[in-house]
């Protein structure tokens, strides 16, 4: 017996809903991954391409390498040279992504969290919000640089005026403030090139982020012929952000963001906040065209304890004058906003010891 024909209406809502979930499926198994071209880059994107597949199966992530305007301007596959350090350079490495971004030619990008800029120097957001941090994935990879040299095991065992290669000018202030004698190599390149250079006894010390140099498989490597030491944050307080991967999407992409959400890590947005609401209250400060010489670190309570420990940091160029500041925020009243407010009161008493004029006559360009 043939079955009861349907009203057309119920058959035609049926045949919109079905039209609207086939739909759905096509446009929700496709994700654009932005990224710099550089291997570290590119290693970081497929960490977050085998994350957001594994927690959503029918996902089909494509990874899409973009040249930055620092990477070209950088010679990134040889090493250069130069007089200033890349913070005074202004050099960017997030332009030409957070437009793509914009534009809708990629879906999300992923960064190494130092890479993006501070608040006031986010271009893509200047005149109005367009894309934001949707998600800080976990765990942190240590947080701490580290001294690649064929000789020596620590910065205080490097010869008097030892050649140390770094473009980093928060590595350089605090280098200078531990051992004024170095000479400092504003050196720039990708790992492979930096580590050429010191291959060519061009250095004696070579100051790179452990996290980098981990995520390349480099520490991991019992065949490396460096010495690879880790710097202790009370000798070499790292940048904001350093260890942690970010992923950017556009402010009204619901859907993105709600993904996003699924595989953020609750401690790294805490780290996260903390660290970059104390870089953007500090980076006014800067009379040049890139962040001044700034490092802060969040840290989780240890096994046992309660607290979150946080340290900033604001140098001068030469490392002659470098101001501290501490504060601690207790883990059951840890949350977003209290992260925030953290970082910035920190800025606040760094700011207090640093008056209007601590980096002025500096780098006057």
């Amino acid at each position: 017996m043939n079955a009861p024909l349907q009203p057309a209406s119920n058959m035609k809502c049926s045949s919109s809903l079905v039209i609207l979930f086939v739909l759905h499926c096509c446009t929700s198994l496709s994700l654009r991954i932005g990224t710099r071209s550089s291997k570290l880059a590119q290693t970081q994107a497929r960490q977050f391409q085998e994350i957001i597949e594994r927690r959503h199966k029918g996902i089909k992530a494509t990874i899409i390498p973009i040249d930055a305007s620092g990477d070209k301007t950088g010679a990134a596959a040889k090493t250069s040279t130069q007089q200033l350090p890349l913070a005074i350079q202004g050099v960017d490495f997030t332009g030409a992504l957070d437009e793509a971004l914009a534009d809708g030619i990629v879906d999300v990008v992923v960064h190494s969290l130092k890479d993006i800029p501070p608040a006031n120097r986010w271009r893509i957001n200047a005149d109005e919000p367009r894309i934001k941090i949707g998600a800080y994935l976990g765990p942190r990879e240590n947080p701490l640089d580290v001294l690649l040299s064929r000789e020596y095991k620590s910065i205080e065992s490097l010869p008097v005026g030892g050649k140390v290669g770094s473009a980093s000018l928060r590595r350089q202030a605090q280098l200078l403030a531990c051992r004024p004698d170095l000479e400092i190599i504003n050196i720039r390149g990708n790992v492979d090139a930096r580590l050429a250079a010191l291959d060519r006894g061009e250095l004696d010390g070579l100051i790179l982020a452990c996290a980098g140099l981990k995520r390349l498989g480099i520490l991991s490597d019992d065949n490396t012929s460096y010495k690879c030491n880790p710097i202790q944050a009370d000798v070499l307080l790292p940048c904001a952000g350093q260890g942690i991967i970010a992923v950017t999407c556009r402010e009204n992409d619901a859907r993105t963001i709600s993904l996003l959400r699924e595989v953020d890590h609750h401690d790294n947005r805490i780290a996260a906040t903390t660290e970059r609401s104390f870089l953007d209250s500090v980076d006014h400060l800067s009379p040049w065209s890139g962040r001044p010489p700034v490092a802060g670190l969040m840290t989780p309570p240890a096994s046992g304890e309660e607290l979150w420990h946080f340290r900033g940091l604001l140098a001068t160029p030469d490392g002659t004058e470098v101001l501290t500041v501490k504060k601690s925020l207790n883990n059951n009243n840890c949350n977003e906003t209290a992260a925030l407010n953290l970082g910035r009161n920190a800025a606040a008493d760094l700011l207090t010891q640093a008056c209007g004029d601590f980096l002025d006559g500096y780098y006057k360009l």
